[in-house]
């Protein structure tokens, strides 16, 4: 499990992989550029010096030039081919077309036959030149031509000179080349590791400066801000991004805040009421029955009200959860919005306003009849209450191939440009002070807002100050997980 854990350490450091990366891309062209100049050395080197020889044995084969090959071979010549052997550092064979051997500077093999390859192949106009580097010899046959009457001019070969020749010094110089490309090969990889090594660590800093960043975030500090500086342009895309998720997170938190805030004030504004009337009576003496009853009404009243906070909490606490928790059912939207209406209706009538049905068309979906009837009573309520006396509330069902639509106009008194961002927050109230004297908690948009979410929808509100509200609700015939 340690290697493992080991292993896994280094190889999924990005840093580790840049490095890696960047160290196979160098000594890959490094190790065969250094294997092509020891090749292109050794195969220059080796066909200099068999350059050399040829001509050298050239230079004697045109001094053998004749009828025969054996009267050439005399005192001088024979001198001339043991300098030419000494000169070489090697041994020198003369073979005659009858593979006979004419001259031998080791004195060896003279007079004797000599069957080779190399000797055939160069009887037949295939010459022969080879370096072996197990035995470090150089050998070279070269074929010795007369012009004769008989082939019309033509060149005919009548001997072979064969040439041995120690390339013991050639072996030396590809030795010395080996060792100045081996140490051109080590300079190399240690400048190749060094480089790797800064441009893998300063590859990686924009990733290491935005870990760090994290961090003071996973502490709890939102105040931190990710700084692009000296980012590539990835990461300056991923840090926007972070950088927007960081303010939505400050969005949040201060939501929170201002949450934890309203619910504090909302219930404790309620039970002070209950507190000052309760006392009202315990320490009044004689109390007349009829503001006694008064008092109590009140009292009752702010209970009401504390349950009404409460039960509305309760909701939102459900609405945040999972959509699964969803019941959904084929529900007939028309009926169920005239249902709401008919609820709301005796609400509208003690204000002489008019509730405006309009039923484009039957609508069938796929929804969770309760909350969807809850977010629609809100929208509906909203519009009696935010209303003027003997004003209107017009609701419309419609749909297409793909969305049925609810809209819940009114003639009330509409709602501020400054405020229409902020309806669906949680205790936000645009008058609080008629809010709380028609009974609104501030969370009846909230609900709703979460409902059509929890459904895929959406919705829109248009609202002139003075005029009156609309708001346009858009649901997914078909709900799909």
């Amino acid at each position: 499990m340690i290697a493992k854990r080991d292993h896994n350490f280094f190889w999924g450091s990005f840093r580790f992989r840049i490095f890696f990366l960047l160290m196979i891309m160098g000594l890959l062209p490094l190790l065969a550029g250094s294997e092509m100049i020891k090749r292109s050395y050794r195969s220059s080197i080796i066909d200099q010096k068999l350059s050399e020889l040829r001509y050298t044995c050239q230079t004697v084969a045109g001094q053998m030039s004749g009828n025969s090959l054996a009267e050439a071979v005399d005192d001088e010549m024979t001198r001339e081919l043991n300098f030419l052997a000494e000169y070489c550092g090697g041994r020198l064979l003369l073979v005659d077309s009858s593979y006979r051997i004419l001259f031998d500077t080791y004195g060896v093999t003279q007079n004797k036959y000599c069957i080779s390859e190399q000797i055939i192949d160069t009887f037949s106009s295939r010459p022969y030149e080879h370096y072996s580097q197990k035995t470090e010899y150089l050998e070279l046959a070269v074929p010795l031509r007369t012009k004769t009457m008989l082939t019309d001019g033509d060149d005919s070969i009548t001997g072979v000179l064969l040439l041995s020749s120690s390339g013991a010094w050639i072996a030396k110089m590809i030795n010395s080349m080996n060792r100045q490309v081996l140490l051109i090969e080590i300079t190399g990889s240690m400048i190749l590791f060094a480089l790797s090594f800064i441009f893998a660590w300063t590859s990686s800093t924009p990733w290491k400066n935005l870990v760090t960043t994290l961090n003071q975030v996973l502490d709890g500090n939102l105040d931190v801000t990710f700084s692009t500086e000296g980012g590539y342009n990835e990461t300056k895309e991923i840090i926007n991004t972070f950088n927007q998720v960081l303010e939505r997170l400050r969005s949040i938190d201060q939501s929170r805040q201002e949450f934890v805030s309203n619910v504090s004030h909302e219930l404790k504004t309620p039970i002070t009421s209950m507190r000052v009337l309760a006392d009202s009576l315990i320490l009044g003496d004689n109390v007349p029955v009829d503001i006694y009853r008064e008092f109590m009404q009140d009292i009752s009243d702010e209970i009401d009200r504390e349950t009404k906070i409460i039960n509305d909490l309760l909701t939102l606490v459900r609405m945040d959860k999972n959509a699964t928790e969803l019941n959904i059912s084929q529900v007939n939207i028309n009926n169920l919005v005239e249902q709401i209406l008919k609820r709301v209706r005796p609400i509208a009538k003690t204000r002489s306003i008019e509730i405006i049905f309009e039923s484009f068309r039957p609508v069938t979906a796929d929804v969770d009849e309760t909350k969807l009837s809850l977010a629609v009573t809100n929208l509906v309520e909203n519009g009696v209450k935010y209303n003027n006396d003997g004003g209107w509330v017009r609701v419309s069902v419609n749909a297409d191939h793909k969305y049925f639509y609810i809209k819940v106009s009114d003639s009330g008194v509409g709602i501020p440009k400054d405020a229409q961002t902020r309806i669906y927050e949680r205790f936000y109230r645009v008058d609080k002070a008629r809010s709380r004297e028609t009974g609104g908690t501030g969370l009846g948009l909230a609900i709703t807002q979460n409902v059509v979410k929890l459904h895929h929808g959406g919705i829109k509100l248009n609202s002139t100050p003075g005029e009156g509200t609309t708001f346009l609700v858009r649901i997914p015939l078909k709900y799909i997980e």
